[in-house]
């Protein structure tokens, strides 16, 4: 299970991630973002449900 601190810093980079994915043009970039997002989304919602 992740500390508040830990899981306060996943959802700060949650948030910066979704900024850079608004900001950036380049589709692949933006793919790699997506999946960076969806990566940490996962880890949140295991470390919930324990």
């Amino acid at each position: 299970m992740l500390s508040k601190v830990e899981n306060l810093l996943f959802i700060r980079e949650l948030g910066r991630l979704q900024s850079e994915l608004k900001s950036c043009n380049d589709d692949q970039v933006q793919e790699c973002i997506n999946q960076d997002i969806s990566l940490l989304l996962n880890a949140l919602s295991i470390t919930a449900s324990k």
